[in-house]
């Protein structure tokens, strides 16, 4: 009795055990997963197509790398704003992600995050999400990229583990609803059962209990081993069960036989009682046999449970007991081995020493594609087609028949004729004499993860587009061209190209052709190139050339790009009798013996292309020292410009506005800035810059916050309450996601009346998005903000536009007051203007009045307000107020 409670105990203990290495299967299983993951990210991350934040480029390339992942829905990019640009699936309205946990925790973090199960908005699936941080130099987000596994990649787990009959697995959510089921064919019945089934489960989970006898939703009660996925952040359930019943009732049942075999054993012994000696000695021997003859038949639970009071007859039966005993351990052992060994994701093969297969897995079946009658008995170069090296062989043999394992790659070949690449590790067997037996092969297939890092030194180094090598290689080579030119006389030259107007081309012709202008001009490039040279896309549409040496005095490098630029001028048939012209800018440095290293040389050649570029493009500039200069001197001013900003070193000028008579209504405020040797930096020279690098909004911020401060003081005295500011908005400013609140709040911070805060915008605000434009003025005009449109006629669209927008005045350029007076266009320009905004509404304000003939002119005409040098030039706000504060008649 005590025995069959022992072994009921040691059977349930094992299926406890079964369960268990299920799980642990499926966490490696898991780990794979986001190796993987995060390898495919680092691809991405690494990759000039996210770089560049081109949404085609990256979705393009999120696309292939999706095809060579299992069970993953998608893969993409956000902008730090929580914008999708980048899906492998595609995108059919505008997704934001920044509400997802996954997104908050990338953009906070700096590895991949815990998944999210949420519905995805591209898919509308149930989904595991998972984020990644893309970070420039220094540090700051330029891009989230998300992969999503679908749920299916429980149901393949589940399908690699053969799940013997009767076994049980499923995935639950937090809240108890079945995320999937095994088998499959239940699923719909398991759901309609609701959380309440599912409760056992969860409060096993939240108990710390890993292994509990539960019923499962089919009512049949098994040995579940219960775990949590670690690399989501949503709670979710994961459940193996295995059957009580078959394993226990055999038990049962072996324990009801030797209570039958007991008592035939007593009815024998009372029959041969008389006969005592002899048939004690008949007894014993039978009862020895029948022992020996079941564990010889493979029950080695089989035990002698009566024991002789003869001391020798005594010594054997705990003999006979003791080897049974452990006959059954090794049994338990070798079970759970060969358990191992049979559902081992690697191949595993056993051969004797004359090299003749005895054994293989199922791994070794399906990586291979023969059935096992096939290669019992056979060679294992039935899989050798000569891909392999003969060297590699050579290696091996030489390890093992020094008696050392051998690891290595081989390059096999499966039945179907189909190769693939195993990463093989093969051991010898010894007995106990220290003599080879047999050899023992175990082999993962890495065909996939040979194929990613060729992806990934693809993705790494060439152009996807073109097929030439990217930014990265071409850095490479140059370096390269650079020692080899330090250690000789050869001149080199770096040649880098830009198409002029490509943007245009894409816009006009679409991104198609633009695709296909720009596999063109590569083999146009490489025609023009010789073999040792370089050619290489860096950008969007900017190519490199790199020749080592151009063979002659530098007048040929001259020759060289002035070939590549007429080669390239040449027009483009787009059939069907069309053509496309396209130029080029080209900027040239050229290298020797001493020359500064590779990154230099590329700043050289980008300055010379940049200055190309400025002239008007279709021109080839070689890099020389003006240039340089130019290129400090801006750097000098930006860096100045940080510093200035960072201090705010400005302060504000203003500007009298008068009306018609002449009284003064307010002022423009104008930012200057000092410099650190007191000397007033043009705005003409700081301004461009400060758009170029984004200080403008800080320093809009600035002129803001400052101007508001004077009105709130010009609020608080009777005499200047009248007076109105304006402020230039810059279109970066603007169009700040929280430019709205920002001037709320300083609304609020100063107290003062918004309808004498007037923003003048330029075209260059309101271009592009011209409802989003809209939408921003009326909330700023809910605030009680005016609205000036400043240079007024410089544009070619500010009719179109003029109905819509909530303007309150139109500022004329001041190039059209210098010139009305003399010029016929000029003065029908603003006489037009006047009729114009009197018809629709509109306070019209001159700038640029520097004559009082000028000033007689617009007030004869209608104009309600001048600005200019007459008036007043820009000052201080004292100077300002001791100036114009006391005017009350006309100049």
């Amino acid at each position: 009795f005590f025995d069959y409670r022992e072994r009921r105990q040691d059977a349930i203990a094992g299926l406890e055990n079964e369960v268990t290495r299920m799980l642990t299967a499926a966490r490696l299983t898991e780990d794979a997963a986001l190796r993987n993951m995060r390898q495919t990210f680092q691809i991405m991350a690494r990759a000039d197509n996210l770089q560049s934040l081109d949404a085609k480029d990256c979705s393009g390339l999120a696309q292939r790398l999706l095809q060579s992942m299992e069970d993953f829905a998608n893969l993409g990019a956000a902008l730090p704003d929580g914008r999708i640009f980048c899906s492998a699936s595609p995108l059919k309205t505008v997704i934001k992600a920044n509400d997802r946990l996954w997104f908050q925790e990338a953009m906070a973090g700096k590895d991949i995050t815990a998944g999210e199960f949420i519905v995805g908005r591209i898919t509308h699936q149930p989904i595991m999400v998972f984020g990644y941080p893309v970070r420039d130099d220094q540090g700051r987000p330029m891009a989230v990229l998300f992969a999503s596994i679908q749920l299916s990649w429980f149901d393949r787990l589940i399908a690699e583990f053969k799940l013997p009959e009767g076994w049980n697995a499923l995935l639950l959510s937090d809240t108890g609803d079945v995320l999937s089921y095994h088998p499959a064919a239940d699923l719909a019945q398991a759901q309609r059962q609701g959380p309440e089934a599912a409760q056992p489960f969860l409060q096993t989970l939240q108990a710390g209990q890993r292994v509990r006898e539960l019923d499962g939703f089919d009512g049949n009660r098994r040995m579940y081993g219960i775990g949590t996925p670690q690399f989501s952040r949503t709670p979710l359930l994961v459940a193996i069960g295995a059957p009580l019943d078959r394993t226990v009732a055999r038990i049962d049942q072996g324990f009801w036989w030797r209570i039958l075999l007991l008592a035939a054993i007593a009815l024998v012994s009372i029959l041969t009682a008389r006969y005592y000696i002899y048939g004690l000695i008949e007894a014993w021997t039978r009862e020895i046999t029948g022992a020996i003859d079941s564990v010889a038949a493979g029950r080695l639970q089989t035990r002698i449970r009566r024991f002789s009071r003869v001391q020798e007859l005594l010594a054997v039966e705990q003999g006979i007991n003791h080897m049974a005993s452990e006959l059954q351990k090794r049994d338990v052992d070798l079970r759970r081995l060969s358990t191992a060994v049979e559902q081992s994701p690697e191949a595993i093969v056993i051969t004797d020493t004359a090299v003749r297969i005895e054994y293989v897995n199922d791994a070794f079946l399906r990586s291979s594609g023969y059935t096992r009658e096939e290669v019992l008995g056979q060679n294992p170069r039935i899989l050798n087609r000569g891909l392999t090296p003969p060297a590699t062989y050579t290696a091996m043999w030489a390890a093992l028949k020094s008696g050392q394992p051998w690891r290595g790659e081989l390059v096999n070949t499966r039945k179907d004729g189909s190769t693939y690449v195993e990463l093989a590790t093969i051991a010898p067997i010894f007995d106990e004499d220290g003599v080879v037996t047999h050899y023992v092969s175990t082999k993962e297939d890495i065909t996939q993860r040979k194929q990613s890092e060729a992806l990934v030194h693809q993705l790494a180094y060439y152009d996807a587009l073109t097929g030439l090598p990217n930014r990265a290689l071409l850095r490479d080579h140059l370096q390269q061209a650079v020692d080899a030119s330090a250690q000789g006389t050869a001149q080199g030259l770096l040649l880098l190209i830009d198409i002029d107007r490509f943007k245009q081309i894409n816009d006009t012709r679409g991104h198609d052709t633009g695709d296909w202008l720009l596999r063109t001009m590569a083999r146009r490039i490489q025609g023009c190139t010789g073999a040792l040279d370089t050619v290489a896309r860096l950008g969007s549409n900017t190519f490199g050339i790199i020749v080592p040496d151009i063979d002659g005095p530098s007048d040929r490098a001259q020759t060289i790009a002035q070939k590549v630029h007429q080669t390239l001028a040449a027009p483009y048939d787009l059939g069907d009798a069309r053509r496309l012209y396209a130029t080029t800018s080209m900027g040239i440095a050229l290298f020797c013996a001493g020359s500064p290293s590779p990154d230099s040389l590329l700043k050289q050649a980008e300055v010379a292309l940049y200055r190309a570029k400025e002239e008007g493009g279709n021109a080839l500039l070689f890099f020389d020292a003006p240039m340089q200069a130019a290129v400090d001197a801006r750097a000098a001013l930006e860096m100045a410009l940080r510093d200035a900003v960072e201090v705010q070193a400005f302060r504000l000028f203003y500007q009298v506005q008068v009306d018609q008579h002449g009284a003064v209504v307010g002022a423009e405020a104008l930012i200057r800035w000092i410099g650190a040797d007191g000397k007033v930096v043009s705005p003409a020279d700081f301004i461009p810059l400060a758009e170029e690098t984004g200080l403008i909004v800080p320093m809009g911020q600035w002129v803001l916050d400052t101007a508001c401060r004077q009105l709130a003081r010009w609020q608080a005295r009777p005499e200047t309450r009248h007076l109105s500011l304006a402020i230039n908005v810059s279109a970066r400013q603007f169009h700040q996601a929280d430019f709205v609140a920002q001037l709320r709040a300083a609304l609020e911070r100063h107290q003062i009346d918004p309808g004498c805060l007037k923003l003048e915008l330029t075209e260059s605000v309101i271009l592009g998005d011209i409802d989003t434009t809209i939408e921003r003025m009326h909330q700023l005009r809910a605030l009680g903000i005016r609205f000036a449109l400043d240079d007024f006629g410089t544009g070619y669209s500010s009719l179109s536009y003029l109905k819509r927008l909530p303007l309150d005045q139109l500022k004329i350029d001041q190039a059209f007051i210098r010139d009305m007076l003399t010029d016929n266009t000029s003065n029908a320009i603003v006489r037009a203007i006047l009729v114009m905004s009197e018809a629709l509404g509109l306070e019209v304000v001159a700038e640029g009045v520097e004559t009082v003939a000028h000033r007689a002119f617009l007030i004869e005409h209608g104009c309600q307000y001048c600005q200019g040098y007459l008036l007043g030039r820009p000052v201080p706000i004292d100077e300002w107020e001791a100036a114009h504060l006391a005017v009350t008649g006309a100049p």
